[in-house]
């Protein structure tokens, strides 16, 4: 379960924006002001926690990850993220924090709301101290998704680690689009750690969540129909990536991430007499989806890649 909850954050996105209009985008207790009893703590109205994920599966205990602060950065209050052991449980869970009431843990984006808007950004206010601030990676992500009548489809979205900050820090996040359509919903995640053992006492503070502006995708779709990986699925975890481009794509670097976000193949720039078709080998890598982002010299690439 607890890998389940770490896929969720940094899903590597890619493509590009065009921002226009910078006037902020309200989300519903974007500014974390509103708390209401919810099983046995405080929540904030609106957005899930850790706690309502064990809810969703049988387990309503409560863990205190996410509480309410009056360190804030405006109004007063904020979401405070900890991570906290829970012994009945037996182990150690992040702090989580994210738009909507339905934490599905099965569903490729979880959480989220009615949404139908193309920010350009998404931007919040944040700090992270304590314990290992430095050691372990805190996350944010936003996803807009729209519903196709069997499943929710990628339009855009965008994920960042969050350096330690001592004091409250703006972050303009911005979105990268895959599609031109209009989304119908937006999801959006906080997270204190994505280790699979996070470090107890290390707070993230989260603030005055907003979406801005007006996005207008500039995506070359040729790009990425340009680019192919075969055998897909691969039922050894190996892959050749090809394309029709210039011959340097065939040197681009690229990187391969698991469901967790985690890096697992890494393969800097090839040297420059390299030609032909690349080999990315996940042999060795457990059952799954895998995402794969090719740094071009014309923009990023992203390929899904499954082992079954």
């Amino acid at each position: 379960m607890k890998n389940k909850l770490v896929r969720l954050c940094l899903v590597v996105l890619s493509g590009l924006t065009a921002a226009s209009a910078a006037s902020a985008q309200t989300l519903p207790n974007g500014n974390l002001e509103t708390w209401a009893n919810r099983g046995a703590a405080l929540a904030p109205t609106g957005w899930f926690t850790f706690d309502d994920i064990l809810s969703s599966i049988g387990f309503p205990l409560p863990t205190g990850t996410t509480t309410r602060t009056t360190d804030k950065h405006g109004g007063t209050y904020a979401a405070q993220l900890e991570a906290k052991t829970n012994a009945l449980l037996g182990a150690t869970f992040p702090g989580v924090l994210g738009i909507g009431s339905n934490p599905n843990l099965d569903a490729d984006f979880p959480g989220g709301i009615p949404f139908t808007a193309r920010p350009a950004n998404m931007q919040f206010y944040y700090k992270l101290t304590g314990t290992a601030a430095a050691n372990e990676t805190a996350g944010a992500q936003v996803v807009l998704t729209k519903w196709n009548g069997t499943e929710a489809e990628l339009v855009g979205g965008a994920a960042i680690e969050l350096a330690p900050a001592a004091g409250y820090t703006l972050v303009t996040l911005p979105l990268d689009y895959i599609s031109s359509v209009a989304p119908d919903s937006i999801r959006i995640l906080f997270v204190s750690s994505t280790a699979e053992e996070p470090t107890v006492g290390r707070l993230l503070f989260i603030d005055d969540v907003v979406m801005s502006g007006t996005a207008t995708p500039t995506r070359d779709a040729e790009r990425n129909a340009a680019v192919s990986v075969y055998p897909n699925p691969s039922a050894d975890g190996l892959f050749l990536l090809t394309h029709t481009k210039q011959a340097s794509w065939s040197r681009a670097a690229f990187t391969v991430t698991d469901a967790t976000g985690r890096v697992v193949l890494r393969q800097p720039e090839a040297a420059a007499n390299s030609f032909g078709p690349r080999r990315v080998d996940l042999r060795g890598q457990k059952a799954g989806m895998y995402t794969l982002l090719l740094d071009t010299p014309d923009g990023p690439v992203v390929q899904k890649l499954l082992i079954p």
